[in-house]
């Protein structure tokens, strides 16, 4: 694009050709006046003719759609989110035939590629052929910042360059053609897996905002990074999912369902403390149970509010908060914050609390810590106070460690029990006996699970055990949707 410094309708439109592209020239002539009714005009160089559209109106929208420099162009977002097959391919055609080279490969095949002194066009071209099932590659020339042609010195900007290996490929004026050759990749209907070839670490100083670090895109909680999230497949997606809601339309569609109350987990619910307040509230005067999934990693001002709406709390411990675990892996100084977390919610005297505590393999299974963790648990919220040691399995950041062995989890809980903690379960390892709840008086089983599913309830209508009449610390009764399909979609509030 150009544009007179003084006049502000002197805008005009540059395209440019070797002097040997005649056919090409004639074809942009034709389709500026059969579209755009615009007239042209050829400016002649030496190895060099433009094709040159005057108007204010017409570099304007050029200018909209593709940028107005080299260094700026870019693919018009219209062919970035399109998913037309045959208008992807147009592009394509139309781009490569303009912009585009084919050389000979060493051995067989041919390199289909371009470059431009753009990342965005060169990243866009990509992006609109793995739209088109194809995996090209992209490299960046790191050029020196000057050169001199003919004695002159001159500036140069860096190079990227876009390349798509084919076996054959024609670049015929009328149309493009090309078979693809195979390169190392792996292809299924949702996703392209590509090798990767190096990783670069760089330095973040700053604050946080979001619920994952720029760049990183580390699932970072209330204040805690989380290199292995448990949940990556739902905490890491790249697009907002369910739908948006106000707090009446959550206790609407928690009654519709004929649920006992909601959990609010996946992210941390202290994120939005001030919604799940006003949906609790709300919830309450429905005659529902609030429950929170948190990493207890609080402040006293958001304990304060719980209480208001707040029936129950699971804690969630990793690597029983070992002090070297946390700071290296949770990237916190240590527990401490958490644990007065759960004094200042054991004194609300409203909330009932349960422990978990994720078991990290080789780094975080310290049994003396468990023992450690457990004798807090009975000292400061009593010897019923539930507790959860949850087998750790390789997601996300932390692939390097493999399944929790179970007889590590069975080692654990052990020692909760032998710190005098009453109810002590093992998580994530559906069909294992320490799913159930077991009677704290007799030793038999009270309640039967099998993974998130009830199998079996041996307990009274008082909740006391029907084989030795114990009185077990659980409130509520067994409801008649606990077999039923029991979620919901995402629910997302803006």
């Amino acid at each position: 694009m150009s544009w007179h410094r003084k006049r502000a309708n002197s805008g005009a439109v540059w395209f440019s050709f070797g002097a040997h592209e005649e056919a090409r020239i004639k074809e942009v002539e034709r389709l500026l006046t059969d579209i755009f009714t615009a007239r042209t005009r050829r400016s002649r160089q030496l190895n060099r003719v433009a094709v040159i559209a005057s108007g204010a109106s017409l570099a304007t929208l050029f200018r909209s759609l593709c940028g107005d420099s080299s260094a700026t162009k870019h693919v018009p977002t219209a062919i970035l989110t399109s998913r037309n097959q045959e208008v992807l391919r147009g592009f394509v055609t139309g781009y490569f035939n303009g912009d585009g080279y084919l050389t000979k490969r060493r051995g067989a095949g041919y390199v289909l590629g371009s470059t431009s002194v753009s990342q965005n066009l060169t990243f866009g071209v990509a992006q609109v052929l793995l739209n088109l099932g194809e995996v090209p590659r992209v490299y960046r020339s790191r050029n020196k910042p000057t050169y001199e042609i003919e004695g002159r010195t001159v500036s140069r900007s860096d190079d990227y360059m876009i390349h798509l290996l084919v076996n054959e490929a024609s670049l015929d004026p009328e149309e493009i053609a090309w078979t693809s050759s195979s390169v190392r990749v792996l292809q299924n209907s949702n996703y392209l897996l590509l090798p990767i070839r190096s990783i670069d670490e760089t330095d973040y100083v700053g604050p946080v905002y979001n619920i994952e670090v720029e760049q990183d895109h580390s699932y970072s909680a209330n204040f805690i990074a989380v290199s292995n999230c448990q949940n990556a497949d739902i905490s890491q997606r790249r697009k907002v999912e369910g739908i948006e809601v106000e707090p009446q339309d959550v206790v609407r569609m928690t009654l519709e369902q004929g649920c006992q109350g909601l959990a609010y987990t996946y992210n941390q619910p202290t994120i939005f403390i001030e919604f799940a307040r006003d949906i609790g509230m709300m919830a309450r005067k429905a005659g529902l149970l609030n429950i929170f999934v948190s990493n207890g990693y609080d402040t006293p001002e958001t304990v304060a509010e719980m209480p208001k709406f707040l029936d129950c709390v699971t804690v969630d411990f990793k690597g029983s908060g070992e002090t070297n675990f946390v700071r290296k892996y949770i990237n916190i100084p240590n527990a401490d914050p958490i644990f007065q977390t759960l004094l200042d919610t054991r004194d609300t005297k409203k909330i009932h609390i349960e422990i978990t505590d994720l078991i990290v393999p080789q780094v975080g299974d310290d049994l003396n810590a468990a023992r450690k963790l457990s004798k807090w648990v009975y000292d400061n919220l009593g010897p019923d106070t539930p507790i959860h040691f949850l087998r750790f399995h390789p997601d996300y950041k932390m692939m390097e460690f493999p399944w929790t062995p179970v007889e590590t989890l069975e080692k654990h809980c052990a020692v909760a029990k032998e710190e005098g903690l009453k109810y002590v379960y093992i998580g994530n390892v559906s069909g294992h006996p320490l799913e159930h709840t077991y009677c704290p008086g007799c030793g038999a089983v009270a309640i039967k699970r099998y993974g998130f599913d009830i199998t079996g309830w041996y307990l009274d209508k008082d909740n006391k055990c029907k084989k030795c009449g114990y009185q077990l610390a659980i409130v509520g009764r067994l409801e008649r949707t606990a077999k039923e399909n029991r979620y919901y979609s995402v629910l997302y509030h803006r």
